[in-house]
Parts: structure tokens; sequence; C-alpha cells
């Protein structure tokens, strides 16, 4: 399996040198040259297997065996999923419409493919898990012990989940840029309070997470920085990302094809009469999933696993008010708002630019590099492209999009917590909401993906149920609370590329020698066009970006 870049300047690339590459040097994302097809036979001799030995015979299918070894790969799946509280059943599947308290009191064929029972409590371990043991085992095979700078950034649970992943590890530095004030007191408290010395959590100051996403494009596009600090990069452009989340589409079809046999089994239908989600008597039998997103990272994985068979009948977007994505689906455009992106009670998906859909642009384009490209151009000069129709009606025939609003989010979760006692997070409220919206019928089975575990925003929890309502009858996660009461260690920067290479390289010079500063260290290439907008499109008053970091430290 080789790789190449939705942008057309790479090419015959091998897993690994994507996995380190992060972003192209064209600033195109890696993408797979063929996209893997499995039988019949297979997927169903595939149904048995426990989340780590299916993590194990997916991703083998983008990684040759001369890269990494079955033993090692299995070795590294097995790592990974062992840490997770419900293990080894990582993502569990919950049957929600089964907890209802009275007959018909909630929507029937409800599932919940439930992604938050890793270290961090959110869907980004199920990915950042195994990447952390794939850069440990990167960096073995390395010749030259050089240490490697991971560098990402996050709307609240990214972050996290890839300090988690590298915490404490040899030869490894996390820089992870997060905007200030935008993320929940919990997402914060989980990157801020870690006190392992190779962990750097840096609060973007007047930012939003595109601002910090940008950052972090600029400087891999800066050959000279890259190479300088080694950089790996643990946002979802990275390819192992995604290829580590296909996994649970597989994962939660076996789950609730088994869900469904044992109910067949109690009703004491014949074969003729049973419907499964791995052979449906008709459309409106076929799974469907829902997939709160902003990033388009954990939706394109389903996209993914759709097309190399993967039982599934659609594929649900689910958007906040931030709907970027949910209008491309509706009019083919593809325009960042004027005004950035709106605060709301579902942080994580606060999102104006989607950088994994580049990759979905490129398969809609039928692999076409060159109209990619062009798109993508489009997108960068001005805030928006207009899909070619061929492209949109592509795009429409893979996906259906919904957009939910704030009061609709909180009805969500009031709902099913009144009628089945179960907490639905801001984000999975989302995808229930979307899912029960666009899935084609009730009789339909549909499987929302719960992102994170409702303790990471009680505030907005409170708001649906009310805040008594919680402190009494939803009991506390203490592992998440206790964070609260620990002392912070972070930087908060100036919100500019400069401002943040500066402080990496003041870091790593602290850590491990060399230039003591950005003025004595190579140049970052940051166009002076973006740079300002960067500098003043918040409209507040900020120092320079010569201005040094204010740390806090425990």
């Amino acid at each position: 399996m080789k790789y190449r870049s939705t942008r057309g300047g790479v090419a015959g690339v091998s897993f690994i040198d994507a996995v380190m590459m992060g972003l192209a040097p064209d600033r195109g994302l890696l993408v797979p040259e063929t996209i893997p097809k499995v039988s019949a036979e297979t997927i169903a001799s595939w149904k048995s297997l426990s989340f780590s030995e299916l993590a194990f015979e997916i991703i083998s299918l983008y990684v040759s065996r001369e890269e990494i070894s079955a033993e090692k790969l299995r070795e590294m799946t097995r790592l990974a999923y062992e840490t997770f509280r419900t293990a080894p059943d990582a993502t569990p599947v919950v049957d929600l419409s089964s907890k209802s308290k009275t007959e018909n009191s909630v929507e029937p064929n409800v599932y919940l493919l439930e992604l938050f029972h890793g270290p961090t409590y959110a869907f980004k371990d199920v990915a950042l898990q195994f990447l952390g043991r794939l850069f440990e085992f990167i960096l073995e095979q390395k010749k030259e012990k050089k240490t490697l700078t991971i560098l990402g950034a996050t709307s609240g649970d990214t972050g996290s989940s890839a300090i988690y992943g590298v915490r404490g590890r040899q030869g490894v530095e996390c820089f992870v840029l997060y905007p200030e004030n935008r993320t929940s007191k919990i997402q914060e408290a989980q990157m801020a309070t870690v006190p392992d010395a190779n962990i750097h959590a840096v609060a973007v100051a007047g930012a939003e997470f595109d601002d910090c996403q940008k950052i972090v494009k600029y400087l891999f596009a800066d050959e000279q920085f890259r190479a300088k600090h080694s950089l790996g990069a643990v946002n979802s452009i990275n390819w192992a990302r995604i290829v580590a989340q296909i996994t649970y589409y597989f994962y939660a079809a076996f789950q609730v094809d088994k869900l469904r046999e044992k109910q067949n089994n109690n009703q004491h239908q014949t074969p003729e009469e049973r419907k499964t989600v791995l052979q449906p008597q008709t459309a409106l039998d076929a799974l469907w999933f829902s997939v709160p997103t902003g990033n388009f990272g954990d939706i394109l994985a389903g996209w993914y696993a759709k097309q190399m068979g993967c039982p599934c009948g659609g594929l649900i977007v689910a958007t906040n008010q931030n709907d970027i994505l949910c209008r491309f689906f509706e009019t083919g455009s593809y325009s960042r708002p004027v005004q950035g992106a709106t605060p709301t009670l579902a942080p994580s998906m606060d999102i104006c630019v989607s950088s994994n859909f580049e990759r979905f642009v490129f398969h809609c384009a039928q692999d076409n590099a060159h109209q990619c490209k062009q798109l993508m151009a489009d997108f960068e000069n001005t805030g928006s492209f207009l899909a070619p129709d061929d492209l949109f009606q592509i795009a429409k025939s893979h996906a259906v999009a919904d957009s939910v609003n704030e009061s609709r989010l909180l009805a969500t979760i009031k709902h099913w917590f009144q009628n089945t006692d179960y907490v639905l997070d801001p984000h999975t409220a989302i995808g229930v909401a979307s899912g029960l919206t666009k899935r084609p019928s009730t009789r339909t089975p549909l499987v929302c993906l719960a992102c994170a575990h409702h303790a990471k925003f009680p505030e907005a929890v409170a708001k649906a149920i009310g805040k008594n309502t919680l402190e009494n009858n939803v009991p506390n996660e203490k592992p998440l609370t206790d964070l609260l009461t620990l002392p912070k260690r972070n930087a908060v920067v100036h919100n500019s590329i400069s401002a943040v290479a500066d402080y990496i390289h003041k870091t790593m010079a602290e850590r491990h020698g060399g230039a003591t500063s950005h003025e004595n260290a190579d140049p970052v290439n940051e166009p002076p066009a973006k740079r300002a907008k960067t500098e003043t499109e918040n409209g507040a008053d900020q120092p320079s970006s010569a201005e040094a970091p204010k740390v806090t430290e425990a």
C-alpha cells in the first residue's frame, strides 16, 4: 500500500512516511492510492474478533509487512486498547431504545456506539492510543536518535488524547495548541494539569480553533521548521488516525447484528423473518451511522469503511450551528462564514474549516488531484468554493447532512434522560437528533456515535436537565472532576505563527539545547498577509508577536 497527495505533488509514499509527513509538501493530505475491498466471507469471519484483533486486521490492509511486521502490529493494537476501561470491548454498543422506561416513549432502533471509554473519555483515544505506540515504534527504528516533536491543534478533545498517548515517552515532545477560553473547563484541565515534562499545553490568546489549526498547517508546510524539529502530526490530517477509526464502524455493525440476532431469537422469529444488518432484507433494514463532526475525520473513517465493504446503508453528517459541512451537502458551496466560528455547547465542533474534507473532495472528484488542488486553492484564496455539479452529485450520494441548534440539542438530551436515564453529551446529542431526522425510516437501525462522556460537559447537561437533577441524580465522574483541583501547567501565547514558532524554539532549546529563540533559529516562512490577518482578525488589542509568552507552572 502506497499513499499520494490530494493535490498531486507526491505519490508512492510508504505508510510510515505518510504518518510522519502529516501534511504533504504541496499542502495536500495523504490518501491511499487504492482502497482495499473486503469480501463478504472475510467480513463474516471478522464478526467474532475482539476490538484489538479487528483493528489489527483492518490496519494490516494499509501497512506493508516490510514496514511493520504482523507480530509488532498485533502487539501495538493490543497495548493500545487494553488501556480502555471496558477492554477488551473497547467501543461497546448500547441499545438505547431498549432502555425506555415505558412502551413507545422513545424512538425505536436507536443504538449508541460508546467511544469514550479510553483514558480521556473521548473518541479521539481510539486513534491516538494507537498513534502513540506507532510513534514509539518509528522512533525505535530510526538510526538517528532525534527527538520527535508532536504538534497539534485541538478544539478540546484531540489535545488531551494526544497528550495521554505520548506523555512521559522518551524521545518525544508534545505541543498542543488550543483556543484560550473556548474549551470546557475539564477539557482544558485534561491538557494543562499533566505534570510530565515532555507535555506542553499552549493556549492561544484570542483565537478560535481554526486559527490554531492554521498555525499548525503553516508550520508543517515550512520545510526548514519541520526538519529542524522533526515534526509529527496528531491532528486528523494524520492518516494513521483515520485508519485506526475505521475499525469501530465494522465493530459497531457486528455488535448491532449480534443484538438484533438475540432480539430475533427472543421473539422466536423464523430465519425468513429475521432482520440483521449484515444481511438486510430491504434498504430500510440496512444500518445507518450518524456522526457528530466538525473536522470531518470521524465520518471520513466511516466513508472509507463503507467503501471497503462495511455493512452500512448511509452516513449522516451531523453538525452544530457551525454548519459549513451541512451547507455544502445542501448547496454544493463550501464557504467559511465571515464572522468565524460561533461558540456553542458542543465546543469540539466549533470549527469553520474542516481539515479532512479535502480528502472527501478528492475522492468525490474521482481522485482528480488537479481539480481538488484548484478547489482548495479557491477556498484558501477566497474563503469558499462551489463544487462542480458532477462532484456535488457524487458527494450527495455518499452522505446526507443536518445542522442542530442549541434548543434542539438541549431537548434531545432532556428527552433521552427523562425516558431512559441515559445522559448524552452535547456532541452525541447532535448525532442522535440528526440521525432521527435523516434516517430513512424508524425501522432503519441507527447507530449514533457517542463521542465523549457527558461529564466533560456538565454545563451543557445542567442546562438541559437542570443543575439540581444533574447533581442529585447523575453519578459524579471523579477522575474528571478531580482534575479541576490540580494546578495548571500551561503557556499562553499570542495568536500568530511566529509567536508559536518562537515558543517551540525556546522550549526545545531549554529542553535539548540549541538555538535559544526564534530570532536565532531558522526563520519561519510566514506570509505577511496571512500573519497580519491572524494577528488582527479577532479585533482585540494584543501584544506584538515578539512578546514572550506567559507561562504558568505548577
